[in-house]
């Protein structure tokens, strides 16, 4: 399991260096080439997962775990920036920093966790995978839950016409991130874990005790 220390280094204050990356310390001096290329760092190869285990995890933690934990870290950065200047205005989704902070602990310790427990034993062939997973899926439930209401209070990543150019990156990056998420936990049960969840309705469950 990684060490916390390490996830407290993600979380942005609203003057870090995440503003500079993007181009918009000052929104009324855009670096448009700075901006253009986070923009680009954005796009990600979309080739087919490789269909076995092994290289769908491979796939999973290079192209998801880490760059995902980086890219809501940066919306933090932006979310917070923006809520300085535009506290006042009543089209501001207020708390959104925090929303984005609780899905940026959530899906951390979700992955910890993916890293951990869930991978070796998918590996391994081990009978415990079975529960393991289905610990999982109820997690992509409520990590879905957070998604949902992100989108719902940015009214689905739409900015206002007049909005400055900190708030429009933030709402493309909160949909970078809504689209990623939603597309890992969708390769993740209908791919990687479908084997093993015969019947969601089953008894069986797993401890949490597993993960502690």
């Amino acid at each position: 399991m990684r060490p916390q220390s390490r996830r407290l280094e993600l979380i942005p204050s609203p003057d870090c260096d995440s503003l500079t990356r993007w181009g918009i310390v000052d929104c009324d001096k855009v670096d448009r080439r700075a901006l253009a290329d986070s923009l680009a760092r954005l796009q990600d190869d979309e080739s087919t997962p490789p269909p076995d285990a092994a290289g769908m995890i491979g796939r999973i933690r290079s192209r998801y775990h880490q760059v995902l934990l980086e890219i809501i870290a940066d919306a933090v950065a932006l979310a917070t920036a923006c809520e300085r200047v535009h506290a006042a205005d009543d089209r501001w989704p207020h708390g959104l920093s925090d929303r984005l902070m609780g899905l940026l602990e959530a899906l951390e310790l979700h992955q910890q966790r993916e890293d951990a427990v869930v991978f070796p034993l998918l590996l391994s062939g081990s009978p415990q995978a079975d529960a393991a997973v289905r610990f999982m899926a109820r997690e992509h439930a409520s990590i879905r839950d957070r998604l949902d209401l992100l989108s719902a209070v940015t009214c689905a990543f739409k900015a206002p016409a007049d909005a400055c150019m900190k708030w429009r990156v933030l709402y493309v990056l909160c949909r970078k991130i809504d689209f990623d998420i939603r597309e890992l936990i969708g390769m993740e049960e209908h791919e990687l874990f479908a084997p093993h969840i015969r019947d969601r309705t089953e008894a069986g469950v797993c401890s949490h005790a597993m993960f502690r």
